[in-house]
């Protein structure tokens, strides 16, 4: 059970603090499943990359689920996979609860009017 917390918790920090993607997270992940925990070998670490970029969906997913599986097969995977996308689905919910009481304020109103043209 430890290790399903230890993954868990890796993967989760990982989804919270690694801004820019699945390729953003690569370096900080190799930090700490090669180098800190020895979870895996140098080698191990670049053949999840490979089939991970080869794989559909997105690459940190695949590669939380490829890790996961390693240290904790299918019970592992599903752990690992729901901490790296946890961080982002609740701040989705959040911004969208938020946004769902301000979208009709007149100042927010004004402001999105001020935006578009830049959007566009």
């Amino acid at each position: 059970m430890k290790k399903y917390l230890e993954l868990f918790l890796t993967f989760f920090k990982l989804g919270l603090f690694t801004f820019g993607g699945g390729y953003a997270m690569i370096p900080s992940l190799k930090e700490i499943v090669v180098e800190k925990k020895k979870w895996l070998s140098e080698e191990e670490m670049l053949e999840i990359l490979a089939i991970s970029e080869s794989t559909p969906g997105p690459i940190a997913i695949n590669m939380a689920t490829y890790v996961g599986s390693t240290q904790g097969g299918l019970l592992g995977s599903i752990v690992s996979t729901l901490g790296v996308v946890l961080p982002s689905f609740i701040i989705i919910i959040l911004v969208a609860s938020i946004l769902k009481k301000v979208i009709k304020n007149k100042y927010f109103q004004a402001f999105l009017n001020g935006v578009k043209p830049v959007v566009i």
